[in-house]
């Protein structure tokens, strides 16, 4: 029907036409306006800490802690436990120890360091925990260790104090994978530690898996277990100092976001959303697709995205997502912003491409997004002006 004949006709119909125009004007105006407040303009500058990584049948990013004064620990290198300072002044690496010995490791970038985290520290010295895979005492196998060490700023040394944990079984050498080993600082005196299966063959067996795929409270001379049924969990957070979160790799499929309950079982290996490898996998997961019967996942993934360590966001500096969490992984080669409700549910969700591989990621005393790549680069995150 030609314009003039719509005008024409009636009064209800210029009506009918003006408020469509309206709705689509508004409809618009709102995309437009959720679009500009959830967007996520970030920069990106970099560093190459090519030292720090390990290397050994892949490329593994080192391990990366943030200190009050801004100095960066990093832990990796050549040797795998070696520990490093680095300066955004000198923007230079300065090795301060060793902690794997070498006749307790392989030349593989999984027998490395996997975490760092602060406990407490001075104007002088910090004191540290670090955990890494190492072989057993008959260097047959392979355990988790968690150690206590004092780093002497002055000095620059690093002094082991007392060894916290080291996992049991000791898993046969062929395996070494899916060590996990994230902290989350509790307190001064202890920390929430992961410890991924180790690609135990046994592990669907709760009478022999013993510590493995697990998540404990660690203190200095007491070891609590949280939960169980994890398969490799690589990020662990406090999420507003309350409530515990945990993310862990899947087989092909099934990258998990869980909130973790005390004396909960997660499933692994008896459910998962992803599928089985194949016949040659060390463990086949009994059902696949579901998580029945088990504490489901918060979010999960289908395909894998590899997710590594979670961090929050401060609660100002991030616009819309402030407070948010933040998920490095390594398959994606992205970080993934998540906002939670107050029923921990994921509300919105938004990934940023950084084309590297992220190993660790933690929020520095400015509010940025600290990040190492297995391509051997330390890379902060802010948003753009």
């Amino acid at each position: 029907m030609p314009w003039r004949n719509i005008f024409q006709s009636s009064p209800n119909s210029i009506k009918f036409l003006t408020i469509t125009l309206a709705l689509f004007l508004v409809n618009n105006w709102f995309i437009s306006a959720v679009a500009a407040e959830d967007s996520l303009n970030l920069s990106m500058s970099s560093n190459a800490v090519a030292a720090a990584v390990t290397t050994g049948g892949g490329s593994r990013g080192p391990a990366l802690e943030v200190m009050r004064d801004g100095t960066l620990l990093l832990g990796g290198g050549l040797a795998g436990g070696e520990v490093f300072t680095w300066s955004s002044e000198t923007q230079k690496l300065t090795r301060v120890g060793s902690v794997i010995p070498v006749s307790r490791r392989l030349i593989d970038s999984r027998f490395a360091i996997t975490d760092i985290a602060v406990l407490s520290e001075n104007s002088t010295q910090a004191q540290l925990v670090i955990s890494y895979p190492r072989l057993g005492a008959n260097k047959r196998c392979v355990e988790v260790v968690v150690d206590q060490y004092l780093f002497n700023k002055t000095l620059q040394t690093l002094k082991r104090n007392a060894t916290w944990f080291i996992s049991k079984p000791c898993v046969p050498i062929s395996a070494v994978q899916h060590a996990s080993g994230r902290f989350e600082v509790i307190d001064k005196g202890s920390v929430y530690v992961t410890v991924g299966d180790l690609g135990f063959s046994a592990i669907n067996s709760r009478s022999k898996r013993g510590d493995l795929g697990s998540i404990f409270k660690l203190t200095a001379k007491k070891t609590e277990r949280v939960s169980q049924g994890h398969r490799n969990a690589q990020g662990i957070l406090l999420f507003n100092d309350k409530d515990l979160l945990a993310a862990e790799h899947g087989p092909r499929g099934g990258d998990e976001l869980n909130l973790i309950k005390q004396g909960g079982d997660y499933g692994w290996p008896f459910v998962t959303y992803g599928e089985p490898y194949g016949s040659g996998d060390y463990v086949k997961p009994t059902k696949t697709g579901t998580h029945q019967d088990y504490i489901p996942p918060l979010k999960y993934w289908v395909p894998s995205i590899a997710p590594t360590e979670l961090v929050q966001l401060p609660t100002s500096g991030w616009g819309f997502w402030n407070g948010a969490v933040v998920l490095g992984t390594l398959k994606d080669n992205s970080l993934v912003f998540m906002k939670l409700d107050n029923q921990l549910q994921v509300t919105d969700t938004k990934v940023i491409k950084v084309n590297q591989r992220i190993r660790d990621l933690e929020v520095n005393s400015s509010g940025s997004l600290i990040a190492t790549t297995d391509e051997g680069n330390l890379i902060r995150f802010a948003i753009r002006d």
